[in-house]
């Protein structure tokens, strides 16, 4: 017998929705049953909620396209983390063009048993945009350093996505400022007088203290400047994602500034190899 009670779940679906319903629970979610809001398309079979997302979730015999575009209309037309995913049983047959629509429209879909709920296709955050330089545009030394991280985007997770750029970001950058201080090309000013960094002194440095050190480069070039320039931008959302990750301000800032991040990370990268 299910253990919530349905309103718009078919006669035979309630115990897959209850199915669906604890394997959310248990992977953190909020879960609301049957809520109702002004402007929703329709009523969702759970709203689930996990900061900072809000996944609207389905639970059907079968794919309901137009159902799914109003979802997915909706979703992008929301400000913040907005996904969409219908659940099926396991016993349901989807088909492989239902199934590409549904990657196309980047909608989660999961299939629903006593046994497990198995996911299928990961939902997206549909109300970010964000377009990344094509990865066949990059040299092969960019997408061998940022391949996890388009990868993550690829996944959805582009707020790892991100950190990990940061991450080879602030990598390249050091082995940059090595390479540079050991030909003495590269001196940077403290108290007024040049000095030579050491190679231990460059690896302890965090992206704050790189914008630092590019920052008082004796003698600057076009690269050195330009590279100061993507660290400074970078460096508040880079301590937000890691230290702040759950306030909603970091959230907010970061789903507005995350698209040119990633293309002021791309530049700077080709300048740093």
């Amino acid at each position: 017998m299910p253990s919530r009670v349905y309103k718009t779940v078919a006669v035979g679906l309630e115990e897959y929705a209850d199915f669906a319903a604890d394997h959310f629970l248990m992977a953190g979610y909020r879960v609301r049953v049957e809520h109702e809001e002004l402007g929703f398309p329709y009523t969702p079979t759970f709203l689930l909620k996990r900061h900072p997302t809000t996944l609207l979730l389905e639970v059907n015999n079968r794919i309901q396209m137009d159902r799914v575009n109003d979802w997915v209309k909706y979703a992008k037309s929301c400000g913040t983390d907005t996904r969409v995913a219908v659940c099926v049983p396991h016993t349901i047959a989807v088909t492989a063009e239902e199934t590409a629509k549904l990657r196309d429209q980047r909608v989660g879909l999961f299939f629903s048993s006593k046994e497990a709920v198995v996911e299928q296709l990961a939902p997206a955050d549909l109300a970010l945009n964000v377009q990344l330089p094509a990865r066949a545009s990059l040299p092969q030394k960019l997408r061998e350093l940022l391949g996890s991280a388009y990868d993550q985007f690829d996944r959805t997770q582009w707020r790892e996505g991100f950190e990990d750029a940061c991450n080879t970001l602030e990598t390249e950058s050091r082995n940059y400022l090595k390479k540079w201080s050991k030909t003495g090309r590269i001196k940077v000013l403290r108290k007024g007088v040049p000095i030579t960094l050491s190679s231990k002194q460059i690896n302890k440095m965090t992206m704050g203290q790189l914008v630092g050190a590019f920052g008082s480069i004796q003698a600057q070039n076009h690269a050195d400047s330009q590279i100061h320039k993507a660290l400074s931008t970078l460096n508040k959302d880079r301590i937000g994602v890691v230290h702040h990750k759950k306030k909603v301000w970091t959230e907010k800032r970061l789903r507005t500034n995350v698209g040119q991040h990633m293309w002021k990370i791309v530049a700077a990268l080709k300048l740093l190899i």
